[in-house]
């Protein structure tokens, strides 16, 4: 049998597969086939019957294929005290409730179609608790991509405010460790002034596509603020390394988006309102992360918080840059390793 479990990261959506779920009672292996005749009989709608022995599924008797044997010539005789086991599909795709529908989206478009017509067995810790249709996930894949469409950034695509929430604050629920590294491009604005907006939206998608590059696309996500500040939701265990793997991509590449000559110059002149003629810096990108451990942090609030200090702190450093905070993190492992406190008593 095939088997789907939940990968041991999460993803952007944090739908999975129990939405999908049916019940549908299961029959035993030694289940005589004229009863299997008689339900698909009184149920039209019934696409496929599950076996299951000891709560466990072995096998699954598609609508389709158990009425064609009887409809082919030589085979018109009633289905009788047949056992249902010798006409089920020994090999159904077995799914765990707690996987996530795009990854079951993703199996499915590269398996076999009887997946998908005859659906799939539902378990929780390898036991049966339902079934689900390749109909039911197409539909809740296309109301989560008209959800995620609603709340995207219109510039980038990349989720906005309302996802990015969502995802955390799920993470925290889940009781899971992660980092979130805040992005930020400095020096936008003179750029944005001085080349136009054209160019400034030029640099957000260039920004957008480099640091969506650096994340996993099962292990992480990236989420779009607004402007030129972008969210990164890290589960990878090299989570540091692929944020410095974006600042030198962007310091290598980016180059490429600016004129020749702000290129020899290293950046703009512009007029102050004084009069003075000031020189702006190239844009760099800064990027501000933290650990976030659930015991530590109450809310998607308090993480964005945290989040954004870090980002300031990375900010005030020349050039690309990356700043960890790590204080909030060490504080409370330094606070398990203190010694319990004995009260002292005086009579």
């Amino acid at each position: 049998m095939k088997t789907i479990v939940k990968q041991p990261y999460g993803n952007t959506r944090n739908i999975t597969v129990e939405t999908l779920l049916r019940y549908v009672e299961p029959v035993q292996p030694e289940t005589e086939a004229e009863k299997i005749f008689a339900c698909f009989s009184e149920n039209k709608s019934l696409l496929a019957i599950p076996v299951v022995k000891d709560g466990r599924p072995v096998g699954l008797i598609s609508r389709y294929e158990f009425v064609d044997s009887f409809a082919q010539p030589f085979r018109r005789e009633p289905p009788g005290n047949k056992p249902c086991k010798d006409m089920m599909n020994t090999e159904p795709l077995l799914v765990e409730k707690s996987t996530p529908i795009h990854e079951l989206s993703g199996f499915l478009s590269e398996s076999e179609l009887r997946h998908i017509t005859d659906g799939f067995i539902i378990t929780e810790q390898g036991r049966y608790i339902g079934i689900g249709t390749g109909q039911d996930l197409l539909r809740e894949i296309t109301k989560a991509q008209i959800e995620t469409a609603r709340h995207a950034n219109p510039l980038t695509f990349l989720p906005g405010y309302v996802p990015i929430n969502e995802h955390i604050e799920h993470l925290l629920q889940s009781g899971k460790s992660f980092a979130v590294g805040y992005a930020d491009l400095d020096n936008f604005k003179p750029f944005n002034d001085v080349c136009g907006y054209c160019k400034g939206d030029e640099l957000i998608q260039f920004t957008a596509r480099l640091l969506s590059n650096i994340c996993d696309p099962v292990h992480d996500f990236i989420g779009h603020i607004g402007g030129d500040d972008f969210i990164l939701v890290l589960q990878s265990p090299d989570w540091e390394q692929r944020c410095n793997r974006a600042l030198t991509s962007f310091a290598h590449t980016s180059s490429a988006l600016f004129d020749k000559d702000h290129r020899s110059i290293g950046g703009y002149l512009t007029g102050d309102r004084q009069g003075r003629i000031v020189h702006h810096p190239l844009p760099t990108l800064s990027i501000g992360a933290i650990w976030v451990n659930p015991e530590l942090f109450g809310s998607h609030h308090e993480v964005a918080e945290a989040a954004t200090t870090a980002k300031k702190i990375a900010q005030e450093k020349p050039g690309n840059s990356l700043f960890i905070e790590r204080r909030r993190l060490q504080e409370h492992i330094m606070a398990e390793e203190q010694p319990a406190t004995v009260g002292a008593y005086y009579g």
